[in-house]
């Protein structure tokens, strides 16, 4: 199960709403001061998603609270979000390769304009079962715990710094 931390921002029967920040890997390359990626990610901020909850636990606005995601849930939703469009392509270009080259001894537009209209079904294709799934409770991200209120900054003690004198 995937895991991240959020804030709750709204509390109503039966669900939650939080908010998290999407966390990117580029924090724990070895090559992240060199790498473009890293230099990016570092100078933009990163998205904030609004998620609902469904939940029975009492939780109040401001509570950090921990969530999850099943892998396998994730991956077959980049399948079919990603895969499935590009081998709709990829099929699209060779059977317009194969009806406009070499069977009718055309050009390559009709090639393009073929892979391009399979490309679009894989979109509409994932569009329609993204759809239907969005009900589905294992595609929804779960409460595992409630962590609480977070601890100010001013409020923390550092004992290191006192002991050391």
């Amino acid at each position: 199960m995937m895991h991240s931390l959020a804030t709750v921002v709204a509390c109503h029967p039966g669900k939650i709403e939080v908010s998290c920040q999407q966390q990117t890997s580029c924090g724990s390359c070895a090559s992240q001061h060199s790498c473009g990626s890293g230099i990016v990610s570092k100078a933009l901020p990163g998205r904030q998603h609004q998620l609902t909850i469904h939940t029975t636990q009492s939780v109040h606005v401001g509570d950090v609270v921990e969530i999850g995601l099943s892998e396998r849930s994730m991956i077959h939703s980049a399948l079919l979000v990603y895969v499935l469009p590009l081998l709709c392509l990829v099929v699209g270009a060779a059977l317009g390769q194969w009806w406009f080259v070499s069977l009718a001894g055309g050009s390559e537009l009709g090639v393009i304009l073929t892979a391009l209209g399979c490309a679009a079904l894989g979109v509409g294709i994932a569009k329609y079962y993204a759809a239907r799934l969005e009900g589905d409770s294992a595609y929804q991200p779960h409460l595992i715990r409630v962590l609480g209120q977070p601890v100010s900054a001013g409020l923390a003690i550092n004992a290191a710094s006192k002991d050391s004198e």
